[in-house]
């Protein structure tokens, strides 16, 4: 959640975005595979989505491998430009309202972006080589960072007194699942996952049962 994602992996996503047609190709692999999972998502489908000839993916991209990654690459890229700059203030001291402030914008992110973690929670049901490749390119240094901070919170008596790998899983899937499972949650509670005042409310949620009422404000 709280991280800076392996330098060579946001250099990648740059040095290629300048493509319209290869950005294209991996806005829609990232609809489809957040959809249908790695399996259920052919490559011609993906062509399809993405308006190009399959000729052209395959030129593009070696495998539906290679575009799964892209599209993996590209979604932490888009998280670590949100969250770097937060990221940066909080790490030295583990400044509370800084920490705070970082999880907010998680959980926003996690609203504009869900297909990040519906494909992380695809690919982390089963050992495998794309689970691999998530957890050692990008969600490893994630993990990290927020045990680093989480940690330093503990101590100063800032959040509970919970291992701070228990305190990772309760932020990364608090934060996100109320968008993850969006057609639910509108089936279910009549909120719209979308709207923005659901958003803050949520991250306000996630806020106090971390912190406590002293630092619930709404930062946005």
């Amino acid at each position: 959640m709280i991280q800076q994602t392996a330098r060579h992996g946001r250099e990648r996503v740059h040095r290629t975005s300048s493509d319209p047609t290869r950005e294209r190709i991996v806005a829609a692999a990232i609809d489809l595979f957040s959809e249908r999972s790695f399996e259920g998502a052919s490559t011609r489908e993906l062509a399809a989505r993405a308006g190009v000839a399959q000729p052209l993916l395959n030129y593009h991209f070696r495998s539906k491998d290679d575009l799964w990654r892209a599209a993996v690459d590209q979604l932490f890229a888009e998280m670590t430009q949100a969250l770097d700059v937060r990221t940066a203030e909080v790490v030295a001291d583990g400044d509370v309202a800084g920490a705070k402030a970082v999880i907010r914008e998680f959980i926003c992110f996690s609203a504009r972006r869900p297909q990040l973690h519906r494909m992380i929670t695809q690919e982390s049901k089963a050992d495998g080589p794309r689970m691999d490749y998530l957890v050692d390119r990008h969600v490893r240094p994630v993990y990290e960072r927020t045990a680093q901070i989480m940690g330093t919170l503990v101590k100063a008596g800032a959040v509970p007194d919970i291992p701070v790998e228990h305190l990772y899983y309760i932020i990364t899937g608090a934060g996100p699942t109320m968008f993850v499972h969006g057609p639910e949650c509108r089936r279910l509670t009549s909120l719209d996952p979308t709207d923005d005042a659901v958003i803050q409310a949520h991250a306000d949620a996630v806020c106090l049962l971390l912190f406590g009422p002293h630092v619930t404000t709404t930062t946005k």
